[in-house]
């Protein structure tokens, strides 16, 4: 008789119905929520700081990709290995509070190289959050569960996203009431300075919440013999060399696009539609609700594709999407000068975006089940670098060599040029996604 390997997780559904198993994944959803609070608040304030740093756009868009990517990627490669050996909670209480600690110092800075170290810690401490989830989230659920609980786990970046533009932007317009003309260190008590420390203090006593988490570990049936070492991990990788090159390339230019626009999309509507910082952030709020709704969407549309013999529909699904984005985002953007015209190619492209959850599907799905952790991990680390280093760097580039500063043409040219690459690599990778899928199928069923 053949079934899958998840039947090997029943000894844990008692788990699956133990409310505190989703109360668990409530308090990753409130950090990560809260991370991503600290993390995109930068958007809203880059002319502040750019004005009280006397800095030009090529040093913001440092401040919001590479200084940020290049921590966190340093961070993913120690936390991968640190969150397998050490106490969960304890690793999670440090990260919560270096993180916090980042965002203080970023509004205690009184230098462009103060911001650059806030920076670089706020991206290190958070580094540990997604490893320290998807493990703890992986020993409290059996696998045919543990879909479901991650993807209410990555509502809290939305959450964090749409409070960080809705929240953020009312509280700088409050801090404004209380600006002082003397803090400690700095001096001037700007309104983004006073908005920043607050953030951080939260994050101190949020830190203990990571004790509410308990000390779980693997089930032994759990772990194959293959699993425990890296033999066989080496060969596997090269037999599936070009898929993995083309997934992971693919869903990485889309997520450089993303993080491009999404970075320098409120200045532009502050620059050029003169749009009141609440507004703006009400508008970055607003359109998380798309997003969420693109997740839903876009991973109900694949699976009943992939069910009906669509052995492609993964990577077939984001490399029309791309394409679409491409096209819509570049017309768009290019010929729709309108307030009203941006911000419905805006919010469609919000839309069909989402790919994480189906990106991480393929890899599932394409991979034995030994190896998932360590090719999820590589993946992870790659798409955030390459799409937080990439897409905003690209984006002030484009602004200031290819489109006369004029930010909705730059806006534009990212969405052609990384959206149409996307999607020629992933159009590309559909026939090596078939062939990993059908590889991987007698590894990932046992039989009894």
């Amino acid at each position: 008789m053949v079934h899958d390997n998840t039947r090997t997780h029943k000894n844990t559904h008692s788990h699956f119905r133990n409310w505190k198993a989703w109360a668990v994944v409530g308090v990753f959803v409130f950090l990560t929520a809260l991370a991503s609070v600290d993390r995109f608040l930068i958007g809203l304030v880059v002319d502040p700081i750019r004005e009280a740093f006397r800095l030009d756009d090529i040093k913001m868009g440092l401040l919001q990709g590479p200084v940020f990517a290049i921590a966190f990627l340093i961070g993913s490669l120690l936390m991968g290995w640190i969150v397998d050996r050490w106490s969960s909670r304890r690793i999670l209480f440090l990260g919560v509070l270096v993180w916090s600690a980042g965002t203080i110092f970023f509004g205690l800075a009184a230098s462009f190289s103060g911001l650059v170290f806030a920076r670089a810690l706020l991206a290190i401490g958070q580094s540990v959050l997604q490893p320290a989830g998807w493990s703890v989230l992986g020993k409290l659920f059996p696998a045919e569960k543990l879909s479901l609980a991650l993807g209410v786990l990555a509502t809290g970046t939305q959450i964090g996203v749409a409070s960080s533009y809705l929240l953020g932007g009312f509280m700088i317009s409050w801090a404004g009431a209380f600006a002082t003309d003397a803090l400690p260190v700095i001096g001037g008590g700007a309104p983004w300075r006073i908005v920043f420390l607050a953030v951080g203090i939260i994050g101190i006593p949020a830190a203990f919440f990571a004790f509410a988490i308990p000390a779980v570990r693997a089930s032994p049936e759990n772990i194959t013999a293959s699993g425990r070492g890296s033999k066989g991990f080496g060969a596997f990788v090269r037999g599936n060399l070009p898929f993995f090159a083309l997934h992971f390339t693919g869903f990485s230019l889309l997520g450089a696009m993303v993080h491009g626009v999404s970075a320098w999309m409120p200045a532009y509507l502050i620059r050029a539609h003169s749009l009141d910082i609440r507004v703006v952030g009400t508008i970055f709020a607003l359109s998380q609700f798309p997003v969420s709704c693109g997740h839903i969407f876009a991973g109900w549309r694949v699976d009943r594709s992939f069910a009906r013999g669509r052995g492609d529909a993964h990577m077939r699904h984001f490399a029309r999407v791309a394409a679409m984005a491409a096209i819509l985002g570049g017309v768009g953007f290019g010929f729709g000068s309108s307030l009203a015209a941006v911000l419905f190619c805006f919010a469609a492209i919000q839309f069909i975006q989402p790919f994480s959850g189906v990106a991480g599907a393929a890899l599932q799905i394409a991979t034995p089940v030994e190896y998932r952790g360590r090719i999820s991990a590589i993946f992870i680390m790659c798409y955030n670098a390459v799409g937080m280093t990439l897409g905003p760097s690209l984006l002030v580039f484009l602004n200031k060599y290819a489109s006369g500063e004029n930010l909705r043409i730059a806006i534009a040219l990212t969405y052609a040029l990384l959206g149409g690459s996307a999607a020629i690599v992933l159009w590309i990778g559909r026939k090596y996604f078939s062939e990993a899928v059908v590889r991987a199928k007698p590894k990932n069923q046992v039989t009894k």
